[in-house]
C-alpha cells in the first residue's frame, strides 16, 4: 500500500466568493463531478462547514457503501478540507485564492492505494479531477446576463439534476441536432448555388 498526493489547479474568471460559495454548496459541487450519479449525498449536520461537522455519502458502483465525510478545516473565502471515513481513508483540500485571471482554484487529494493497483488508480483519480475542475470552471463562468443566464437556468433546473445516462441522451440528442442542422446548412447553400448556376 503507498500513499499518493494529487494536485491540480485551474485559474476562473469570476469572482473569489462566488467559487468557494460553490465549492461549499455540496449539492452542486457533487453534480459538476463526472462521479455524479455514482456518489450521492444523504445529509449533512447542522454545523456544516465548521470543524468536525460531517455529511454522509453513498456511493452506487460496483458493491454499495455508505461512508461520513468529517470537515477538517474551514478557513472562508480561502479554504475547505475533509477526511473520508473509509477502510482506506482519503484527505481532500480545495484551496481557493486570487488570480490574475480571477480566481484560482487547487485541488489537493492524499490517497491510499494498493501496490497492485496503483497504475491505473492514480492515473483515473487525476483524470476524474481535472475533468471536475473544468465543469466548476465552465459553470462558474457563466455570466448572471443574456443567453448564459438561461443556459445556467436550464443546467440548474434540468440538466444538473439529471443522472449519468440521462446527461449522455440528452448529449447524444444534442448532437444529432447540431449535425442535422449543418447538413441542412450545406445543403441550402449547396441549391443556393446550384440555382445561381
Amino acid at each position: 500500500m503507498h500513499t499518493h498526493r494529487v494536485v491540480e489547479w485551474v485559474d476562473i474568471d469570476a469572482p473569489r466568493s462566488q467559487v468557494f460559495d460553490l465549492i461549499l454548496n455540496l449539492e452542486r459541487r457533487i453534480q459538476l463531478s463526472p462521479l455524479y450519479g455514482v456518489a450521492q449525498i444523504l445529509g449533512k449536520s447542522e454545523d456544516f462547514p465548521q470543524p468536525g461537522s460531517r455529511y454522509r455519502v453513498r456511493v452506487t458502483q460496483g458493491k454499495e457503501i455508505e461512508y461520513d465525510t468529517i470537515i477538517t478545516e474551514y478557513l472562508p473565502l480561502r479554504k475547505f478540507a475533509y477526511r473520508l471515513d473509509l477502510p482506506e481513508p482519503s484527505q481532500i483540500t480545495w484551496s481557493v485564492q486570487e488570480a490574475a485571471s480571477g480566481t484560482r482554484v487547487m485541488y489537493e487529494e492524499v490517497f491510499s492505494v494498493p501496490d497492485e493497483n496503483q497504475d491505473t488508480v492514480v492515473p483515473a483519480v487525476r483524470q476524474v479531477i481535472q475533468q471536475w475542475l473544468g465543469n466548476i470552471k465552465r459553470y462558474s463562468e457563466l455570466r448572471p446576463a443574456g443567453y448564459q443566464r438561461i443556459i445556467k437556468w436550464l443546467l440548474d433546473r434540468f440538466y444538473l439534476r439529471m443522472r449519468h445516462d440521462q446527461r449522455r441522451v440528452v448529449q447524444t440528442v444534442l448532437f444529432m441536432h447540431a449535425v442535422g442542422m449543418i447538413a441542412f446548412l450545406m445543403a441550402a447553400i449547396a441549391l443556393g448555388i446550384a440555382y445561381l448556376v
